[in-house]
């Protein structure tokens, strides 16, 4: 019994490390059960910096800020896409109002601003669907407020 206790731990041991090996060493999609390291850029709007988490794969833009509390006044989170269209964004999951930064070929396309978190209770059915008014590439969220602080408005260079 213990010899079998002692192989079935190695063996954990080495699927872990093969595991890790194949996530850092890999291009693959992101696995449901291998979370990867977040990617931070910093961006720059109107001579202002912010630090955001870049959403760059299916799984990361699916998860987004849900399950947070809070976003600091200086960071965010940019969602980045294949090519340009037309995304739809909700607030699942959010417990803090965002602004929503829709972004073409690194100009501000549109704006959409303090939107906020569902109520207690509601339903996913009934929770709004936000989007741009014209395709778009990238989305920058950012606590509610930042965009009037910053003074973004569309036609502002985003550069990252």
């Amino acid at each position: 019994m213990k010899k079998f206790i002692i192989q079935t731990l190695l063996l954990t041991i080495v699927i872990g490390i093969g595991l890790f090996l194949f996530k850092q060493n890999t291009k693959f999609p992101d696995l449901p059960f291998l979370y990867g390291r977040s990617t931070f850029k910093q961006l720059r709007i109107n001579d202002v910096s912010l630090k955001v988490e870049v959403a760059d794969t299916q799984a990361k833009r699916s998860k987004g800020l849900s399950g947070r509390q809070s976003l600091a006044s200086d960071e965010g989170m940019l969602f980045i896409f294949p090519k340009l269209d037309k995304y739809p964004f909700w607030m699942k999951g959010l417990s803090f109002p965002l602004d929503f930064i829709w972004i073409k070929e690194n100009k501000i396309v549109d704006l959409l601003q303090n939107i906020q978190p569902p109520a207690a209770g509601q339903t996913d059915a009934s929770l709004p669907i936000y989007q741009a008014k014209e395709d778009i590439d990238k989305v920058l969220e950012v606590a509610a407020g930042t965009a009037q602080r910053l003074n973004v408005k569309v036609g502002d260079t985003v550069l990252w």
